[in-house]
């Protein structure tokens, strides 16, 4: 198992992205908090501790926080836009406090639909100096996006992008919108993705880093929405490892202890043969009413290759 403990550090960010699950409070956690936080997950013996928020690199305390960790011998990594490590001196004082891994959060391949996203102009331009910094500082770097109605058709040209552009790129990690939390404006509902049309290019992509020996994760997508890589999904491999997630919010929700990942479903997902490690979709009736199932069949020899798949990987 690979018990993850996520604690947002703060809850402000020199990016506005229209759809962000995490809207700005101007919070942000002490240091002694943070001490105390990571006292206690050594204690639950879990084994990675993510530095997340609204943007963490924004903590003047971060690079504390990382060497701390390293102190409790935690495997550490950050979820960041990353703007502020286009200063290769901050990327390299983060360096050297022993941080082990970042996840970039990259939307598009074309500078304007993810300036669009981040509500931040020239935010593209900063984020590919941050990666290449990251890069030099030999700090492993993975990719985020979040699939919307503006990339879903571009997932794969995005991957190839970085791919090409950023070599040592060996992990990609697809997540779908949250959009409780997310502004309540006109352009933030119109980034609600439409799930037949980001399937192909989501698929695309998943067969390019298949071929090229990359890895990658899919969260909040359906198994019948990507067949022949349902041992990707983030909430399958949590339950066929029966994971658990502990998430530290700065909000009213305060603190999320996860070890159910699975939500209510349609009728039709019970004559699906995936359904038993399918999570469907979060805030289906609120949100995703309009998102269709499409049940599947496979073999026994098809659902024990998926578990032995899942469980060989860390």
């Amino acid at each position: 198992m690979a018990n993850i403990w996520y604690i947002q550090v703060n809850r402000y960010c020199n990016n506005q992205c229209h759809f962000c699950s995490n809207p700005s409070n101007w919070k942000n956690i002490t240091y002694e908090r943070w001490i105390e936080l990571l006292d206690d997950f050594k204690k639950k013996n879990y084994a990675w501790v993510i530095f997340t928020g609204w943007e963490p690199t924004l903590s003047p305390d971060l690079p504390k926080w990382i060497e701390y960790s390293k102190k409790l011998w935690l495997w550490n990594r950050i979820i960041s836009n990353w703007m502020k490590c286009s200063d290769y001196e901050y990327t390299k004082k983060l360096a050297d406090s022993w941080l082990e891994l970042v996840h970039f959060s990259v939307y598009s391949c074309y500078e304007k639909v993810h300036d669009f996203l981040t509500d931040t102009p020239w935010s593209w331009k900063k984020l590919m100096m941050s990666i290449t910094n990251a890069l030099k500082c030999w700090v492993r770097v993975q990719i985020n996006t979040v699939i919307n109605h503006y990339n879903e058709k571009h997932l794969d040209k995005t991957v190839k992008f970085l791919v090409k552009t950023f070599p040592p790129i060996h992990h990609f990690i697809w997540n779908n919108l949250d959009p409780e939390m997310m502004r309540k404006t006109n352009i933030a509902k119109s980034t609600l993705p439409d799930y037949d049309a980001f399937k192909p290019s989501l698929n695309r992509a998943m067969e390019f880093l298949e071929s090229s020996w990359r890895s990658f994760r899919a969260e909040k997508v359906p198994l019948c929405y990507i067949r022949w890589f349902e041992w990707c999904s983030t909430e399958t491999r949590k339950i066929v490892k029966d994971e658990e997630r502990i998430i530290h919010f700065l909000d009213f929700r305060e603190k999320i202890h996860e070890t159910d990942f699975e939500h209510e479903k349609l009728e039709e997902c019970k004559k699906c043969d995936l359904n038993w490690i399918c999570s469907w979709i979060y805030e289906h009736k609120k949100f995703y009413n309009y998102v269709k199932v499409y049940p599947q069949k496979i073999t026994r020899q098809e659902k024990e290759n998926i578990i032995t798949k899942i469980k060989s990987e860390f």
